[in-house]
């Protein structure tokens, strides 16, 4: 039997509703060299115990775990693999059709290159692009530049250990990724949207990003890597000051945007509020000048009477006894 050059390992805690469509996305790559291992991380609800317990579709083969996490299902679904690359899916996320084409295209004449990351659109109830260019420290220790579903060589992963499965809350990927960095080992980030992830109202990452969520696990971070940290030290603090100097800028040019803006529709509501009592006023002089159309009318017809040409001399006199 032959041996695919990529496992993509899909783990799976109760998110059956998605498993289809996201190997669906797996089976439409331009390249088809490839297996799926799918990690039923010990799902408890019944459509996806029931989907996993006869599932059967090409290239695939379902691990059923006790639950573990995250990073301890990936590290099962990669001890159930046998590609020379290796690309962690989780159940709900989607790869655009050339994901591994264009990573393959970057790998496979570089042996000095241990992962090939690139950009990812966010769809769901959230959408947003992630854009990271710099995948060495001091970068990748201010925030991760890496998408979890990077294509990386099988080696490296054995060599560092695997993801840290007592990162059950967050960050694994990040965690992993500064000790692959800080091994090393060097990779790139292809500057393509290559992956589409799946924003949910539970989704791990948003629950993360909430306090204290994620000051708590950046500590954890920089617990565990503190010598990595000490060394980049000045250098991450440079890089923060010069990412809080563009976010201030970027901050001062929306206030003065949005006073500009709020400025012009004060202006605007001003000059809406002129224009409508204009509007008022016309609409009144035309009511007014309608009401008195037959009051005119008659004056009119009497001035044009013989009895008011015959009437001129006294009306003259009495002009003037008036006068």
């Amino acid at each position: 039997m032959t041996i695919p050059t990529t496992s993509f390992v899909v783990t799976c805690h109760n998110l059956g509703a998605y498993l289809d469509e996201t190997l669906d996305s797996l089976f439409a790559q331009t390249v088809q060299d490839f297996e799926i291992v799918v990690v039923n991380d010990g799902s408890t609800d019944g459509a996806t115990c029931r989907l996993l317990a006869d599932f059967d579709r090409p290239r695939t083969h379902v691990v059923h775990s006790e639950r573990r996490g995250l990073p301890g299902a990936r590290n099962v679904g990669v001890r159930h693999a046998v590609g020379r690359y290796l690309c962690m899916v989780d159940a709900d996320d989607l790869l655009e059709p050339t994901y591994l084409e264009r990573s393959l295209q970057v790998l496979e004449p570089r042996p000095d290159l241990a992962f090939a990351s690139h950009w990812l659109r966010a769809f769901g109830d959230q959408t947003w692009d992630w854009t990271p260019t710099d995948c060495t420290f001091p970068a990748l220790l201010h925030a991760n530049t890496l998408n979890g579903a990077a294509l990386m060589r099988r080696d490296m992963f054995e060599r560092v250990g695997g993801f840290d499965e007592t990162m059950v809350e967050g960050c694994e990927d990040w965690e992993f990724w500064i000790r692959v960095v800080d091994a090393g080992f060097t990779g790139v980030i292809i500057p393509e949207f290559l992956f589409r992830y799946r924003r949910r109202a539970d989704s791990m990452s948003r629950i993360m990003h909430t306090v204290p969520g994620m000051p708590a696990l950046y500590r954890q971070l920089v617990d565990r890597h503190n010598d990595v940290f000490a060394r980049h030290l000045v250098a991450l603090l440079e890089h923060r000051d010069d990412e809080i100097a563009s976010l201030s800028t970027s901050l001062w040019r929306l206030e003065q945007a949005w006073a500009s803006d709020l400025e012009g529709r004060q202006r605007w509501q001003r000059d809406n509020e002129v224009g409508r009592q204009r509007q008022a006023d016309d609409l009144r002089q035309a009511e007014q000048a309608r009401q008195l159309e037959p009051t005119q009318a008659e004056v009119r017809g009497l001035r044009a009477s013989w009895s008011w040409r015959l009437t001129r001399p006294l009306r003259a006199l009495f002009g003037w006894v008036r006068g």
